[in-house]
């Protein structure tokens, strides 16, 4: 057949992705936790209990609650208010959750809208007091020139651990960003931010050809569904797929890693970026 037009190029069918998953089931047993997803405190359909309850039966032992930065008003980003409200829901999440027996915690996050400086749209502070930063590119998404060094300077941000859906492409809509990306890739691994393969069918972003250029530095991945209702975690395993495809070492994706683990990864991520500064 003739190759798929840019526009719907590199997207994996989900029955293929099952196909892969199920020849590897190591890899599902691996992945602990699925690091963006979004409720009712910004743009998601779902509330923070059903996603995390749904979360749990699918075994995962964590979670991230990342919904959309106050800069982004048309995904109704949060302000100091909702925060401060999504976090008090948190807490008593964890602690219901806990007393119930569950093995299980979510972390406060936030998908923070970068500018093409690189630079976020909440205050350091705000940040440095969450469990977990995804740094993502809301606009200018249509430019067909190199965006190489707009990556760098997302990259150089101190805040950001991990640069979410990195390309910006989606089905048919949008091809995404160009770069450089060896170049890319080795900032991301001198640096220590995780680069994500966003599962959701119509981002599946990185894909997999990106992926096994990828797999040729050190760099740290991660691999979320950025659901924005229960239904949309089920779309892991084509991220899963991506990964197996493309040969990213299971180490080297930090869904893979036990909570205190991933908690001190971020620790540490976030000091080597104050020694960078």
């Amino acid at each position: 057949p003739p190759p798929a037009p840019a526009l719907r190029s590199g997207f994996m069918a989900r029955a293929d992705a099952l196909h892969t998953v199920a020849r590897t089931e190591a890899w599902s047993r691996a992945i602990r936790c699925d690091l963006q997803m979004h409720t009712l405190s910004s743009d998601g359909h779902a509330s923070l209990e059903a996603m995390a309850r749904r979360c749990i039966e699918l075994g995962y032992t964590h979670i991230a609650v990342t919904d959309h930065s106050e800069g982004l008003r048309i995904a109704h980003g949060m302000d100091a208010t909702t925060r401060a409200v999504q976090a008090a829901e948190v807490r008593a999440l964890n602690a219901t959750l806990a007393a119930e027996g569950h093995d299980f915690r979510i972390l406060r996050g936030l998908e923070m809208n970068v500018d093409p400086d690189g630079r976020g749209d909440t205050d350091p502070e705000v940040l440095a007091g969450l469990d977990l930063v995804l740094g993502a590119f809301h606009s200018k998404l249509r430019l067909v020139d190199d965006q190489t060094d707009r990556y760098i300077r997302a990259l150089r941000n101190r805040s950001v651990d991990v640069l979410a859906h990195p390309r910006g492409r989606i089905y048919n809509h949008r091809v995404g960003l160009i770069a450089r990306w060896e170049e890319v890739f080795e900032a991301a691994a001198e640096l220590g931010v995780a680069l994500e393969v966003d599962a959701y069918a119509d981002r599946q972003d990185l894909d997999v050809e990106l992926l096994r250029l990828a797999a040729r530095y050190e760099v740290w991945i991660a691999v979320d569904t950025d659901s924005h209702h229960p239904v949309d975690l089920d779309a892991m395993p084509l991220g899963i797929a991506a990964l197996v495809e493309a040969g990213i070492p299971r180490e080297r994706v930090i869904n893979t890693l036990a909570r205190d683990e991933l908690v001190e990864w971020i620790v540490t991520r976030r000091a080597r970026a104050g020694a960078h500064a």
